[in-house]
């Protein structure tokens, strides 16, 4: 996955900060209660849209599929040929994740340049504030649509050309990292920039030598983390046949080789693992933030972890290396932007947005519409709900063990404990939902719980290491004030660690549903239910103007889910 469409907006100045009227603990508790509610009535009416009316659950045909995938999982396919077929699509798909990084950098430090207020100086002039503006809006409708979708469009444009891949990942990554950046910026003391703009330097010098050096090490670890985003995203475009571990995935399971399907999961594990494993190192080297940061755009202050000693090797080659990557990427997907200024592309290009105008109706109507819309709600918070469970299951043993009170180191089955913690999670995170959504449907008949299981499987694996790292971070001195005052471990655990748990599990769970709306796109692909499904369907028929419909939406149900997640938030002091 696929981190988020809107990132919380940076607290103000101290100086500015408005005083907050105080609410008595009765009026909070009544909030939290009546939150509750509302949630477990929101469940239930979900569960109830998902169950079939009268109809059979459970595809006791697919049974049989599913009892040959699980007795091949020890025999894989090793054969020569086919492993260097793996090997050259697990380097595609990691030049495609770079690329497209890499485009969604450029457009996220333009586009958070022009947005940020500490970039400007005075009142700005009316066609300035209404371009920032309207700007400001193309991002939210950029970023609300799924890059598979836009990797769908592209395709109908260029064609299965490895640019389609690039662009459909620095799209809607590019939005979401204007609105990042931007924020980052903002956070940035601004007295340098003023002295040098009163000094009589340009705007950019400026902007060089006083903003960028002091954002320079969260942007270095927003990028890091923003390039794990891409490689799980680059996996999923394979759906629309851009190449990659995904493509070949895709085709090994419409062929039902299932020995290839397990070599490739093992390739998906191995790559996803090695990424993660250097991104952290290299994030926790040059930055102050974790993946569980950036997920919700928290910046740490003071300085907690950062490194002291300066820049790690690892990190030195990494940054020594990007420029060379960047060029052997670009020379092995064959990529070449001269397609964009074809006159076959315009030419399509012209036809497409022709065709998405005006809206139209499904059949069925405002009714249709409006019934796939509530599927996708429904998806999206049975896929959470299940996402959650997991996390509290695996979550507590995923933490990093520390060592005692008296500094020994972890118990070694703790650290097995953690290991396989670990291991499950990034099972469930790696492998895409497009594959959990396909063996779902093999055991359900299509509709919203298959769609369901299968983006709670993999919101499950991110949740859960967002939710383990932030709670690696705690303070665990009042814990160890609580047992030094003679309260028993388990007493001290719960009372010192339970609230600022659920703090970070609440925070990080709204922050996921909004995600899990707009990723019912992906499972809708391959035959879930809800507004994924029926775009699916349209686009295949060519029915473009129905498509605009969907899409319009798709972008007014992600806009109130953003809403009311942030205001749920703020109420439950989250």
């Amino acid at each position: 996955m696929t981190l988020q469409l809107d990132a919380p907006p940076s607290p103000p100045a101290a100086s500015a900060a408005p005083v907050r009227k105080a609410v008595s603990g009765r009026r909070v508790l009544f909030r939290r209660l009546a939150a509750l509610v509302v949630t477990t009535g929101v469940l239930a009416w979900s569960v109830g849209r998902a169950l079939p009316s009268g109809g059979e659950l459970v595809n006791r045909g697919g049974l049989a599929l599913l009892d040959d995938i699980a007795a091949t999982a020890l025999h894989p396919s090793l054969e020569a040929d086919f492993l260097v077929v793996v090997l050259e699509a697990t380097a595609t798909t990691l030049a495609l994740a770079l690329l497209g990084t890499v485009g969604a950098l450029l457009l996220g430090l333009t586009g958070g340049l022009i947005l940020s207020d500490v970039a400007w100086s005075g009142r700005l002039p009316r066609p300035v504030r209404a371009g920032r503006l309207l700007l400001r809006g193309a991002l939210v409708g950029v970023r609300s649509v799924h890059e598979l979708v836009w990797a769908l469009f592209l395709v109908s444009v260029l064609g299965l050309d490895p640019l389609v891949a690039v662009l459909a990942l620095a799209l809607p990554f590019g939005a979401q990292s204007a609105q990042i950046f931007a924020e980052t910026f903002d956070a940035v003391p601004g007295a340098p920039l003023r002295a040098l703009r009163t000094a009589g330097a340009k705007r950019c010098s400026a902007l060089v030598y006083a903003l960028l050096p002091g954002s320079a090490p969260l942007v270095l670890s927003y990028s890091f983390y923003r390039f794990e985003c891409a490689l799980r995203s680059a996996v999923v475009l394979g759906v629309a046949g851009v190449g990659g571990l995904g493509f070949e995935l895709t085709v090994s399971l419409q062929s039902r080789n299932w020995g290839e399907v397990w070599t490739l999961v093992a390739a998906l594990l191995v790559l996803a693992g090695a990424v993660e494993l250097w991104s952290n190192r290299v994030r926790s080297d040059v930055a102050v933030v974790t993946c569980a940061d950036w997920s919700v755009g928290r910046e740490r202050v003071d300085g907690e972890g950062r490194s002291s000693g300066g820049l790690s090797r690892s990190s030195r080659w990494s940054l020594a290396l990007l420029l060379p990557s960047i060029a052997v990427a670009w020379w092995w997907v064959g990529l070449s932007p001269a397609g964009l200024a074809s006159a076959r592309t315009q030419d399509l290009a012209g036809r497409l947005l022709s065709d998405l105008w005006p809206p139209a109706l499904p059949e069925g109507g405002w009714r249709a519409l409006t019934g796939a819309a509530l599927d996708t709600l429904a998806m999206a918070v049975l896929a959470t709900a299940l996402a959650v469970a997991i996390t509290l299951i695996v979550g507590p043993w995923a933490g990093r063990p520390r060592a005692d009170r008296r500094g020994r180191p972890a118990a070694w089955h703790r650290r097995a404990l953690w290991s396989a913690a670990r291991l499950l999670l990034l099972v469930l995170r790696s492998i895409p939902p497009t594959v959990w959504a396909v063996v779902a449907l093999l055991a359900l008949f299509p509709g919203v719980l298959p769609g369901a299981l299968a983006l709670g499987l993999y919101t499950g694996g991110i949740l859960g290491r967002l939710v383990a790292e932030a709670w690696e971070t705690m303070d665990l001195r009042p814990r160890e004030s609580l047992r030094n005052a003679g309260v028993p471990d388990a007493v001290a655990a719960v009372a010192s660690i339970g609230p600022p748990s659920a703090n970070h599990l609440i925070t990080y769970t709204l922050y996921r549903f909004e995600i899990c709306v707009r990723d019912t796109a992906v499972v809708g692909v391959v035959g879930a239910a809800g507004l994924g499904r029926l775009l699916t369907e349209r686009l295949s028929a060519f029915d473009f103007p129905v498509v605009t419909s969907v899409l319009l939406a798709s972008l007014l149900v992600s806009l109130a889910v953003e809403t009311l997640g942030r205001r749920l938030r703020r109420t439950l002091g989250a």
